[in-house]
C-alpha cells in the first residue's frame, strides 16, 4: 500500500504477458503505481484502474522514446516470450539484446527518462559475445540503470493469478515470482543498485 510520503510513479513495461511481466503489473498496481504496457497488440491487454497499453518497438530507438515519454522509468523484460517489435514477431534471442540496449540507452535520453531495470537471464547467456557487448555498452553509460539477472518464466500466469497469495506456501511458483517483483519495485522506489547487477532466482 502506498502512503503518504511514497509518490505515484509511471512505469512503462516491455514483456508484460510473461508470468514475471503480470507479477510485476500485479505489485505495481497494488502500490498504486500506474503501468504503461508496450505491447504489440493493444487488445492483449486488459483495461483496468491505474493500467494502460501502448504499441512502440523496443529494437527502434526512435519508437522507444515515444512510447516511454513520460515515464518515471522503463523496466524491460527481455526474455519475455512476446515483446513489442515493428513486425510483431517472436520474442528476440541473446544476438539482439544489443539491439534492445541500443534502442533503450539511445531512446530514453531523448525524452528525459533516466531510470532503466534491465532484466534478462544472464547468467545463461554470460558467454554470448552479443550479450557481452551489451552489458559494456549498459556499464558505460550515465542513465541510473540496474540488471537484474533473473528468468521470465514463461506466459502462463495472469495479474488475478497474483492478487492474493497469502495462503499459498513459500514455495509456490506464485509466491517466489511476486516477491521477485516486490524486489525489482523496491529497487525503483528506493534505488539501492544504480549501475549495479542484482540476482534473482526462483
Amino acid at each position: 500500500m502506498l502512503n503518504a510520503e511514497t509518490p505515484r510513479l509511471k512505469f512503462a513495461l516491455y514483456g508484460a504477458h510473461s508470468s514475471l511481466g503480470n507479477a510485476l503489473l500485479c505489485e505495481l498496481l497494488s502500490r498504486q503505481h500506474e503501468a504503461v504496457t508496450l505491447v504489440n497488440d493493444l487488445n492483449s491487454m486488459t483495461v483496468r484502474p491505474g493500467l494502460r497499453a501502448k504499441t512502440g518497438d523496443l529494437f527502434d530507438a526512435i519508437s522507444v522514446s515515444q512510447s516511454v515519454a513520460g515515464m518515471d522509468a522503463v523496466i524491460c523484460l527481455y526474455d519475455s516470450p512476446s515483446l513489442a517489435t515493428a513486425s510483431g514477431g517472436a520474442a528476440a534471442g541473446p544476438h539482439k539484446l544489443y539491439q534492445a540496449v541500443d534502442a533503450l540507452l539511445s531512446g530514453l535520453p531523448k525524452v528525459g527518462v533516466e531510470r532503466l531495470v534491465l532484466v534478462a537471464d544472464l547468467s545463461a547467456k554470460r558467454d554470448d559475445p552479443g550479450v557481452a557487448a551489451a552489458l559494456q555498452r549498459v556499464a558505460v553509460n550515465s542513465l541510473k540503470w540496474t540488471l537484474v539477472d533473473a528468468e521470465a518464466d514463461g506466459e502462463d500466469l495472469s495479474i488475478e493469478d497474483f492478487s492474493v497469495i497469502d495462503d499459498l506456501d513459500p514455495s509456490d511458483r506464485r509466491v517466489q515470482l511476486r516477491r521477485i517483483a516486490a524486489g525489482i519495485v523496491d529497487e525503483l522506489e528506493t534505488p539501492q543498485h544504480l549501475h549495479e547487477q542484482i540476482h534473482f532466482r526462483i
